[in-house]
């Protein structure tokens, strides 16, 4: 494999969270992918400076600390990480909100960090809009209408085969 950029690394890794999300049924290595993808690109657009950052957004929106967002999201992969501190602990459930919105947080901060939109992530961006309306407002409003009509309204499985059914030629490998 050749050398990866840390920006290459953070794509890989949401890439491949985005796809166990829709075709797999493990939302702990979605959770997880898609938290160390975004801890890359909030880092490489911290150091970039003067750009729009996700966790800024958070702390403006609901009073909170940096360090609160930064808990909630780490708290399943600290889980992982530290079996030798607390071998018996057990991690609450991953809901399927809290996949969707980490990997929606990922895929925003990567582009601003990267100055791209990758296919596949403008498509999940698209699908999470169709499916949390108010949490987006007009942000992707028409092309999430657009592109997947009803989304809300139908269940989960449907939502992913929604998602599985278009089409994925158009994606990024760069």
């Amino acid at each position: 494999m050749p050398a990866l950029s840390k920006l290459d690394a953070a794509r890989r890794q949401l890439l491949a969270a985005i796809h166990i999300h829709w075709y797999l049924d493990e939302p702990l290595a979605v959770y997880t992918l898609a938290a160390n993808s975004w801890e890359v690109a909030d880092a490489l657009i911290n150091h970039q400076g003067g750009k729009l950052r996700m966790i800024d957004q958070f702390v403006a929106a609901h009073g909170r600390p940096a360090k609160d967002f930064r808990d909630q999201l780490n708290g399943p992969r600290n889980f992982l990480k530290h079996a030798d501190r607390d071998p018996d602990a057990l991690l609450a459930s991953i809901s399927e909100e809290d996949c969707d919105s980490t990997v929606g947080v990922a895929c925003l901060d990567y582009m601003v960090a990267s100055g791209r939109s990758p296919y596949i992530l403008g498509l999940f961006m698209t699908w999470y809009a169709a499916i949390y309306p108010a949490k987006t407002g007009d942000f992707l409003r028409h092309e999430a209408e657009t592109v997947f009509p009803g989304l809300a309204a139908m269940s989960r499985k449907d939502q992913y085969a929604a998602a599985r059914a278009r089409p994925q030629n158009g994606a990024s490998r760069r």
